[in-house]
């Protein structure tokens, strides 16, 4: 017999030990054990129940700090686990110090013992480890606490109270009027925004305060774990309800000496925090914000990684035409009053005839189904092939009034601002063939001419970059002195030089000149060949950069070759020995607060979810999630497979970390557009908690009726969501703006400081989801 089968038994018998009716309840509880195992029971509650005087000192026996504690007078030294185990397990034992309480308070989960044994179990079982390793904590985007009132450091004990007659007991880290953060035991469970009532009894004992033992009432706001020490964690909190007593008290300390200067910074950490991971997310997101008054493109703010997809709405000269994508008509279509968001499928290609690019879009809402069949077998056979979401949210006026917290300078820019837009490109080139499986339009290609966009005007909007730096390669100086074009040997104009450097050249000329990008032309520096003598001037070989609308500015750049260095060579002597005479054209950068408001814009309106992922002991670990609050249908879904703490992305990424993680994450500079993965999750949900979900990717599906199969059963029986999971390296995920966040952070807390930008600095790579079942259900008719 192993009395450990019987501890539920027990456990029921403990509390009616020295009863009166105890046999009586014995007998029947145990009516179907034999003679033996009612003996061994009954032995087992008689030593359990055995009174005992040891006194305990857990002191430098358990992860945790131990302070003295009086209880069946004596004074123990205990932890705040043993003491939330004394007061749960007390009524156990009918309130007597006995053996079995005595073991329950030295034998915790965070004595130093267990945690070996843990350990060494933790080593045997890969299982759990290789599930953390996919357990992301949340950060809220866009959301940032600013105090108006500095919070007391103080620790003291405190009672609290939460759902279901539980009673905590832990330690207070600071308090305030309006707020709070508790340090408490980790094995209980606690929930964003429940409310817990806190009692105060060192404080009234000692201030003599009656008042502080009745409850105020808090809600959670924050849930911190301590990754040094499991045993406990930090709840942020702010007060529900007021106590005149506790006001008094924390103005009296704040008003003493040496407490007057300690004010905590812990706001100001986790807001740097928070921006650290925006800025990391900002840095590599592929996504285009765009920001409109009324139907008009104003601006446009640019990363590394979503370039190419602005390069792509450029057209043979170079000049950016995304204002016909963007058109007045579909503006207003998506930008109705009253809607919170709008989006819509933009489906696109371009074609390039007889020197020219022609581009074709055509949103889902444009087309019928014949057009649509057309459009698809004519465009996703091209490699310029791409599908967009455009997405479209309306700016509140109180929400423009709010950027005055934050860029007060940029309001007046800023009132003409009616729109918040992102454009994400959502191709997949493994899945392009899936447009072709439709049946064959009876139209004619002539049908697609309506989607055809005009060439003129060109975009006016303003492309900025998300970050404060400087994008130019080197200087550039004005110097006006005449030129001659030639290609192919021939004359083609005469004009003048704009500005220069040593590998760049902007120039005007007499008469236009229909080039595109690319082209090869040579450039005659007349005025400069007469004075160096050197015959390279004469003939200097530059490609076509851009060329504006009317053919007659042009920027070129040069051709790399052996006769090329030594007019680049003359060029850079030229500015050396002339600097102080020629006048610097300067890169015109956006201010800081302008990004600062666009930030706050963007960041409180995510349409994807951002993740982060460090390396750990040579494993990959999903660090961080983004989102915004309430959660989107498909951030919850992770948010319930976390356990309602964090996000469990182990059903993505556990038996794909190769090709979803590792691989992508190789430390590879100049990669622009990211590394995608399509998949597909159904899931059951009863009473709003998954009961079921599987997750395929695409490509694990052996053909496409197969991969129909699988989403039309999991519609029928349940649910399905499709997404798009991207992936980039990591090598600074620090910019300008959060790197003078930080150093303003260090004049504060140094160490706090250091170990933020360490945290930082650990990430490897960093990637998006997006939810794109839409798209895939048109793209397969499925109905």
């Amino acid at each position: 017999m192993q009395l450990d089968d019987y501890k539920a038994l027990i456990e029921q018998l403990l509390p009616a030990y020295g009863s009166e009716d105890f046999h009586q309840v014995f007998d029947s509880l145990t009516s179907n054990e034999s003679g033996p195992i009612k003996l061994r029971i009954k032995m087992e509650i008689n030593r359990l129940m055995t009174p005992c005087k040891k006194i305990i000192d857990l002191r430098g026996r358990v992860k945790g700090q131990c302070r003295s504690y009086t209880f069946n007078g004596q004074t123990h030294w205990l932890d705040d686990v043993a003491i939330n185990i004394l007061h749960r397990r007390s009524k156990v034992f009918n309130n007597q110090y006995c053996v079995g309480l005595y073991e329950a308070l030295v034998n915790t989960q965070n004595n130093f013992r267990e945690l070996h044994q843990q350990g060494e179990r933790a080593t045997s079982s890969d299982k759990k480890a290789t599930t953390e390793l996919f357990t992301a904590n949340l950060i809220r985007f866009g959301h940032y606490l600013h105090r108006e009132e500095n919070r007391l450091q103080i620790s003291t004990p405190v009672t609290i109270s939460i759902p279901f007659n539980q009673q905590i007991w832990g330690m207070t880290t600071d308090l305030s009027s309006s707020g709070a953060k508790f340090k408490v035991p980790s094995a209980f469970s606690y929930r964003l925004g429940q409310t817990i009532d806190a009692y105060f009894p060192q404080l009234a004992e000692i201030h003599n305060e009656p008042l502080l033992e009745q409850p105020h009432r808090y809600r959670v706001l924050g849930i911190d774990d301590n990754p040094e020490d499991a045993s406990f964690k930090w709840l942020r909190l702010i007060a529900l309800s007021e106590n005149e007593a506790l006001k008094k008290l924390i103005v009296a300390s704040q008003n003493k000496g040496i407490l007057r200067h300690r004010n905590n910074h812990e706001d100001k950490i986790i807001q740097a925090r928070t921006q650290g991971y925006e800025h990391c997310f900002l840095k590599h997101t592929v996504g285009l914000p765009l920001f409109f008054s009324g139907t008009e493109l104003k601006y446009a703010l640019l990363t590394d990684h979503n370039r190419y997809l602005w390069q792509y709405w450029h057209d043979e000269r170079n000049q950016p035409v995304i204002n016909q994508l963007l058109s007045e008509q579909r503006i207003a279509s998506l930008g109705h009053k009253g809607l919170k968001q709008s989006s819509t499928l933009i489906y696109c290609f371009h074609h390039d005839h007889q020197g020219h690019r022609y581009f074709y879009s055509a949103a889902l809402p444009e087309m019928d189904q014949e057009q649509r069949r057309i459009f698809w077998q004519l465009g996703s056979h091209r490699d310029s092939w791409r599908v967009m979401r455009l997405t479209v949210y309306p700016l509140r006026q109180q929400e423009l009034e709010k950027l005055n917290d934050v860029a007060p300078e940029m309001i007046e820019k800023f009132q003409d601002l009616t729109h918040v837009g992102v454009l994400q490109d959502i191709t997949h080139k493994n899945t392009q063939s899936d447009y072709r499986l439709t049946q064959k339009s009876t139209l004619s290609s002539q049908a697609i001419n309506p989607f055809r966009h005009p060439k003129n005007p060109v975009c006016l909007a303003e492309a900025i970059h998300f970050d404060p730096k400087p994008q130019r390669s080197e200087s550039r100086f004005s110097y006006k002195t005449t030129i001659s074009l030639y290609q192919q040997g021939q004359l083609i104009s005469h004009g003048h030089s704009i500005d220069f450097s040593s590998r760049g050249l902007n120039i005007n000329l007499d008469t236009p000149f229909r080039c595109k990008k690319d082209d090869p032309v040579t450039i005659k520096f007349e005025q400069l060949q007469r004075l160096a003598k050197l015959d390279i001037l004469g003939r200097m070989p530059y490609q076509v950069i851009r060329t504006s609308p009317n053919g007659k500015n042009i920027q070129l750049t040069i051709r790399d070759s052996q006769e090329s260095r030594v007019g680049e060579k003359f060029l850079r002597k030229l500015i050396q020995n002339n600097e102080e005479r020629f006048a610097l054209c300067e890169e015109q950068l956006p201010s800081p607060a302008m990004l600062l408001a666009m930030h706050q814009m963007l960041l409180t309106r995510l349409n994807s979810i951002p993740y982060f992922a460090e390396k750990i002991d040579h494993k990959i670990k999903v660090k961080a999630v983004g989102s915004n609050f309430p959660l989107s249908p498909l951030a919850d879904i992770f948010y319930q497979l976390g356990e309602q703490k964090h996000f469990e992305l182990g059903l993505l990424f556990k038996r794909r970390v190769k090709e979803m993680l590792a691989y992508p994450m190789r430390p590879i500079e100049n990669i622009r557009e990211p590394y995608v993965h399509e998949l597909y999750i159904a899931f059951e949900q009863i009473d709003g908690k998954i009961k079921q979900i599987a997750v395929k990717a695409s490509y694990e599906f052996e053909n496409v009726e197969e991969r129909i199969r699988f989403i039309s059963f999991a519609r029928k029986s349940g649910s399905f969501i499709a997404i798009r999971v991207t992936a980039l390296p990591v090598f600074n995920p620090l910019t300008a703006l959060i790197g003078e966040k930080l150093s303003e952070l260090a004049r504060l807390t140094l160490h706090r400081a250091r170990a933020l930008e360490a945290e930082f600095i650990s990430l490897i790579g960093c990637g998006e989801i997006f939810d794109i079942t839409d798209e895939v259900l048109v793209r397969l008719e499925i109905s």
